[in-house]
């Protein structure tokens, strides 16, 4: 049963566990699509050079033309998709990896029969080092490679004189299980020094007691808001009250409770992705293109939840609206700060709230 669950694991999430897999999904995704752009434009120049040549020239490679001007122009026509159609539809970028693998196969295959009197050498270097290009499961690569492997051998087949096709189909054959075993030990490689390259992301832009978005990363996104935004953007400041006097009063375990509690309050009302803690007891959010009124509405219910559970936070907020392609974040952020402050001291004018019990 451990042998069995380890070559499920092998072939199926490359060595790694299924959570760890899957979280990798939009890493997969994106490190594919920036392999594709660059393999699909070395692809196309290099088809379409060859298409050129074999125009020109009088000799062996005449007949591969129109081949080489074919798989140039779907290179070209992939290239293309991953610029402009790939960014905006992520979940299509495995259909073009497939497209390209599969055109890569096809190319080999057809050179191969148009010159069926000699031995096929493309077939098998294309066999070798398609499935090495790009990240997927194991098991979808040797499923393409099996499919390779036959489509060349029904051909050689029919295409090929019996000695030429018997050597073709046994170096297909055992060269198809090399390629096997090497994708499924390259992938393994290559799965797990994503999952360590996404580790080391992780803890370099997460804040490890609340989960929230930590300095380092709003430091590093900061400059990329008012891109994201079409209409408006509003920065909501955060400070939690009495920390402190907590940490003192009642342990440090303590205040940690009380900092998840609102780093989890704040992730229900504003989301993950835009929150962040960026000091001791300071919270920044985010929201683009939302109308003040709501910000306002879940501000007022964030408060009463906190204060439900015995915790109070000041609240201050800054609403740009965008006429130009850019604006200053940090006075955005500084403003927001200010309203904040001025909530604060309001909250601290009362005489419950002295700063006895700050």
């Amino acid at each position: 049963m451990d042998l069995l669950r380890t070559l499920k694991e092998l072939l199926l999430y490359a060595g790694v566990d299924k959570a760890e897999f899957d979280a990798l999904t939009a890493s997969i995704r994106e490190e594919n699509r920036v392999l594709l752009k660059m393999f699909s434009q070395i692809a196309g120049i290099f088809f379409f050079m060859l298409s050129i040549v074999s125009t020109l020239s009088n000799g062996f490679a005449t007949v591969n033309s129109s081949t080489y001007l074919a798989c140039g122009l779907v290179m070209l026509m992939i290239m293309l998709c991953t610029y402009y159609i790939v960014p905006k539809y992520p979940v299509l970028v495995m259909t073009l990896v497939y497209l390209f693998e599969i055109v890569l196969y096809l190319f080999s295959i057809r050179i191969s029969m148009l010159h069926a009197e000699m031995p096929a050498v493309s077939a098998v270097v294309f066999l070798l080092v398609t499935p090495l290009l790009f990240y997927d499961r194991p098991v979808k690569l040797s499923a393409l490679i099996a499919v390779d492997v036959a489509v060349f051998c029904g051909l050689a087949l029919y295409f090929k004189k019996p000695e030429i096709a018997e050597t073709d189909i046994w170096n297909m054959v055992t060269f198809g299980v090399v390629a096997v075993a090497i994708a499924i030990f390259i992938m393994r490689i290559k799965i797990r020094a994503l999952v360590q390259s996404g580790r080391i992301e992780y803890m370099s832009r997460t804040d490890l007691l609340t989960g929230l978005n930590n300095r380092n990363h709003f430091e590093n996104q900061l400059k990329q808001y008012p891109e994201m935004c079409w209409s408006n953007l509003i920065c909501v400041y955060i400070d939690v009250n009495g920390l402190h006097e907590i940490n003192n009063m009642q342990g440090h375990p303590a205040g940690d409770r009380m900092l998840r509690e609102v780093a989890a309050t704040m992730q229900e009302y504003f989301g993950l992705e835009h929150t962040y803690r960026i000091g001791g007891d300071e919270f920044v959010a985010f929201q683009m293109d939302v109308h003040p009124d709501k910000i306002c509405d879940d501000i007022g219910r964030m408060n009463q939840d906190l204060a439900d559970k015995g915790y109070h936070v000041s609240f201050g907020t800054a609403v740009c609206v965008k006429e130009q392609d850019s604006f200053d974040m940090r006075e955005i952020v500084k403003e927001a700060e200010n309203s904040m402050f001025l909530a604060k001291r309001e909250f601290y004018s009362h005489s419950e709230n002295n700063r006895r019990s700050r």
